[in-house]
Protein backbone atom coordinates (compact mmCIF):
# COMPACT_ATOMS: atom_id res chain seq x y z
CA UNK A 1 0.00 0.00 0.00
CA UNK A 2 2.70 2.66 1.10
CA UNK A 3 4.78 1.83 -2.74
CA UNK A 4 1.44 2.06 -3.87
CA UNK A 5 0.72 5.19 -2.81
CA UNK A 6 2.49 7.37 -5.21
CA UNK A 7 1.06 5.87 -7.66
CA UNK A 8 -2.52 6.64 -6.78
CA UNK A 9 -1.81 10.41 -6.06
CA UNK A 10 -0.63 10.95 -9.62
CA UNK A 11 -3.14 9.27 -10.94
CA UNK A 12 -5.71 10.84 -9.32
CA UNK A 13 -4.11 14.25 -10.09
CA UNK A 14 -3.89 13.44 -13.88
CA UNK A 15 -7.49 12.17 -13.86
CA UNK A 16 -8.54 15.85 -12.35
CA UNK A 17 -6.69 17.46 -14.66
CA UNK A 18 -7.93 15.31 -17.71
CA UNK A 19 -11.16 16.21 -16.42
CA UNK A 20 -10.81 20.26 -15.61
CA UNK A 21 -9.66 20.33 -19.20
CA UNK A 22 -12.68 17.98 -20.38
CA UNK A 23 -14.90 20.72 -18.65
CA UNK A 24 -13.17 23.83 -19.86
CA UNK A 25 -13.36 22.44 -23.71
CA UNK A 26 -16.95 21.55 -23.31
CA UNK A 27 -17.90 24.74 -21.82
CA UNK A 28 -15.77 26.55 -24.63
CA UNK A 29 -17.68 24.81 -27.27
CA UNK A 30 -20.59 25.71 -25.56
CA UNK A 31 -19.95 29.15 -26.01
CA UNK A 32 -19.16 28.89 -29.21
CA UNK A 33 -22.27 27.06 -30.45
CA UNK A 34 -24.53 29.65 -28.23
CA UNK A 35 -23.14 32.48 -30.23
CA UNK A 36 -23.54 30.43 -33.56
CA UNK A 37 -27.29 29.95 -32.38
CA UNK A 38 -27.51 33.82 -32.16
CA UNK A 39 -25.65 35.14 -34.40
CA UNK A 40 -26.91 34.89 -38.73
CA UNK A 41 -23.61 33.45 -40.64
CA UNK A 42 -23.92 35.78 -43.32
CA UNK A 43 -24.44 38.85 -42.35
CA UNK A 44 -23.05 39.00 -38.50
CA UNK A 45 -25.85 40.23 -37.60
CA UNK A 46 -28.27 38.45 -34.78
CA UNK A 47 -30.26 35.40 -35.63
CA UNK A 48 -33.79 36.10 -35.96
CA UNK A 49 -34.46 33.92 -32.96
CA UNK A 50 -32.30 36.38 -30.85
CA UNK A 51 -33.28 39.99 -31.97
CA UNK A 52 -37.07 38.52 -31.43
CA UNK A 53 -36.11 37.86 -27.97
CA UNK A 54 -34.71 41.23 -27.28
CA UNK A 55 -37.14 42.87 -28.86
CA UNK A 56 -39.81 40.86 -26.83
CA UNK A 57 -37.41 42.46 -23.66
CA UNK A 58 -38.05 45.75 -24.84
CA UNK A 59 -41.54 45.51 -25.59
CA UNK A 60 -42.01 44.34 -21.85
CA UNK A 61 -39.79 47.08 -20.33
CA UNK A 62 -42.23 49.13 -22.13
CA UNK A 63 -45.33 48.22 -20.45
CA UNK A 64 -43.65 47.91 -17.11
CA UNK A 65 -41.82 51.09 -16.94
CA UNK A 66 -42.70 53.62 -20.02
CA UNK A 67 -39.19 53.05 -21.59
CA UNK A 68 -39.53 53.63 -25.42
CA UNK A 69 -38.42 51.90 -28.00
CA UNK A 70 -38.64 51.46 -32.07
CA UNK A 71 -38.80 48.54 -34.25
CA UNK A 72 -37.34 49.39 -37.87
CA UNK A 73 -38.18 46.71 -40.73
CA UNK A 74 -35.67 46.92 -43.48
CA UNK A 75 -36.04 45.53 -47.27
CA UNK A 76 -33.69 45.71 -49.80
CA UNK A 77 -35.73 47.50 -52.88
CA UNK A 78 -36.15 45.14 -56.06
CA UNK A 79 -33.65 42.24 -54.51
CA UNK A 80 -35.56 39.54 -56.63
CA UNK A 81 -34.34 41.19 -60.02
CA UNK A 82 -30.54 41.50 -58.57
CA UNK A 83 -31.20 37.89 -58.09
CA UNK A 84 -32.49 36.60 -60.93
CA UNK A 85 -30.30 39.41 -63.33
CA UNK A 86 -26.64 38.87 -61.67
CA UNK A 87 -26.94 35.57 -60.28
CA UNK A 88 -27.02 34.89 -56.39
CA UNK A 89 -23.45 35.22 -55.58
CA UNK A 90 -23.87 38.54 -56.36
CA UNK A 91 -27.15 38.72 -54.10
CA UNK A 92 -25.42 36.82 -50.99
CA UNK A 93 -22.62 40.00 -51.92
CA UNK A 94 -25.35 42.55 -52.00
CA UNK A 95 -27.44 40.96 -48.16
CA UNK A 96 -24.02 41.06 -46.33
CA UNK A 97 -22.94 44.61 -47.23
CA UNK A 98 -26.29 45.76 -46.05
CA UNK A 99 -25.87 43.69 -42.95
CA UNK A 100 -22.16 45.71 -42.44
CA UNK A 101 -24.13 48.54 -43.18
CA UNK A 102 -26.76 48.58 -40.74
CA UNK A 103 -24.42 47.13 -37.91
CA UNK A 104 -21.95 50.37 -39.01
CA UNK A 105 -25.16 52.54 -38.54
CA UNK A 106 -26.59 51.57 -35.12
CA UNK A 107 -26.02 52.58 -32.12
CA UNK A 108 -24.35 49.90 -29.71
CA UNK A 109 -27.06 48.95 -27.44
CA UNK A 110 -29.45 48.72 -30.25
CA UNK A 111 -30.09 44.88 -31.59
CA UNK A 112 -29.71 44.48 -34.94
CA UNK A 113 -30.97 41.31 -36.63
CA UNK A 114 -32.31 39.45 -40.45
CA UNK A 115 -35.88 39.21 -39.93
CA UNK A 116 -35.18 36.50 -43.32
CA UNK A 117 -34.19 36.99 -46.53
CA UNK A 118 -33.55 40.72 -47.66
CA UNK A 119 -35.29 41.76 -45.10
CA UNK A 120 -33.86 43.28 -41.63
CA UNK A 121 -35.20 44.62 -38.52
CA UNK A 122 -33.63 46.44 -35.69
CA UNK A 123 -34.51 47.33 -32.08
CA UNK A 124 -33.81 50.77 -30.97
CA UNK A 125 -33.89 51.15 -27.33
CA UNK A 126 -34.76 54.49 -25.10
CA UNK A 127 -35.81 56.09 -28.13
CA UNK A 128 -38.78 57.87 -29.66
CA UNK A 129 -39.74 57.91 -33.26
CA UNK A 130 -38.02 61.22 -34.15
CA UNK A 131 -34.73 60.07 -32.76
CA UNK A 132 -35.17 56.20 -34.03
CA UNK A 133 -36.13 58.31 -37.57
CA UNK A 134 -32.44 59.56 -37.56
CA UNK A 135 -30.89 56.43 -37.47
CA UNK A 136 -33.45 54.81 -39.81
CA UNK A 137 -32.64 57.76 -42.43
CA UNK A 138 -28.42 57.13 -41.80
CA UNK A 139 -28.98 53.10 -42.85
CA UNK A 140 -31.06 54.40 -46.25
CA UNK A 141 -28.45 56.95 -46.76
CA UNK A 142 -25.10 54.78 -46.67
CA UNK A 143 -27.38 51.46 -48.33
CA UNK A 144 -27.57 54.05 -50.93
CA UNK A 145 -24.24 54.48 -50.86
CA UNK A 146 -22.77 51.07 -51.44
CA UNK A 147 -20.92 49.95 -54.47
CA UNK A 148 -19.74 46.50 -55.19
CA UNK A 149 -16.27 45.96 -56.37
CA UNK A 150 -17.74 43.57 -58.92
CA UNK A 151 -20.20 45.51 -60.09
CA UNK A 152 -19.93 49.21 -58.99
CA UNK A 153 -22.43 50.25 -61.56
CA UNK A 154 -25.76 48.29 -59.18
CA UNK A 155 -27.51 51.04 -57.36
CA UNK A 156 -28.87 49.33 -53.89
CA UNK A 157 -31.76 51.69 -52.07
CA UNK A 158 -34.05 50.04 -49.57
CA UNK A 159 -37.44 51.13 -47.56
CA UNK A 160 -37.83 51.30 -43.94
CA UNK A 161 -40.87 51.13 -41.96
CA UNK A 162 -40.59 52.49 -38.34
CA UNK A 163 -42.81 51.72 -35.12
CA UNK A 164 -42.61 53.09 -31.80
CA UNK A 165 -43.47 51.13 -28.37
CA UNK A 166 -47.33 51.78 -28.09
CA UNK A 167 -49.77 50.07 -25.75
CA UNK A 168 -51.81 48.75 -28.65
CA UNK A 169 -48.69 46.60 -28.96
CA UNK A 170 -49.63 43.97 -26.51
CA UNK A 171 -47.56 40.95 -27.72
CA UNK A 172 -44.41 41.43 -30.36
CA UNK A 173 -46.23 39.75 -33.17
CA UNK A 174 -48.31 43.30 -33.02
CA UNK A 175 -45.14 45.79 -32.67
CA UNK A 176 -43.34 43.58 -35.95
CA UNK A 177 -47.37 43.88 -37.65
CA UNK A 178 -47.37 47.80 -37.31
CA UNK A 179 -43.58 48.18 -38.60
CA UNK A 180 -44.31 45.98 -41.37
CA UNK A 181 -47.40 47.64 -42.46
CA UNK A 182 -45.10 51.07 -42.31
CA UNK A 183 -42.67 48.89 -44.51
CA UNK A 184 -45.38 48.19 -46.85
CA UNK A 185 -46.56 52.11 -46.77
CA UNK A 186 -42.67 52.84 -47.63
CA UNK A 187 -42.49 50.80 -50.87
CA UNK A 188 -45.72 51.78 -51.95
CA UNK A 189 -44.71 55.54 -51.35
CA UNK A 190 -42.05 54.84 -53.71
CA UNK A 191 -39.09 53.20 -52.11
CA UNK A 192 -35.83 54.13 -50.63
CA UNK A 193 -37.42 55.82 -48.05
CA UNK A 194 -38.45 55.78 -44.05
CA UNK A 195 -42.47 55.56 -43.04
CA UNK A 196 -44.16 55.63 -39.99
CA UNK A 197 -46.47 53.58 -38.58
CA UNK A 198 -48.80 56.42 -37.46
CA UNK A 199 -50.42 57.82 -40.94
CA UNK A 200 -53.11 56.20 -42.46
CA UNK A 201 -52.56 53.70 -45.28
CA UNK A 202 -53.07 55.78 -48.75
CA UNK A 203 -56.35 54.56 -50.17
CA UNK A 204 -56.64 51.91 -52.84
CA UNK A 205 -53.55 50.08 -51.20
CA UNK A 206 -54.51 46.95 -49.59
CA UNK A 207 -53.72 45.54 -45.84
CA UNK A 208 -50.22 43.90 -46.32
CA UNK A 209 -50.08 40.28 -45.60
CA UNK A 210 -49.35 39.53 -41.82
CA UNK A 211 -45.71 38.00 -40.91
CA UNK A 212 -45.75 34.57 -40.55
Amino acid sequence: MIFTLPVIIVHTMAVSVASYRLIRTVARQNRELEAMRRTDAQTGLAARSHWQEQASASLERFHASGEPACLLMIDIDHFKPINDVHGHTVGDEVIRAVGQVILDCVRAHDHAGRYGGDEFAVVCSGVHADEAQAIAERIRDRIAAVRLRELPELQLTSSIGLAETGRSHISLRDWINDADTALYRAKHGGRNQVAGSRAPMPPGIPTPPQPA
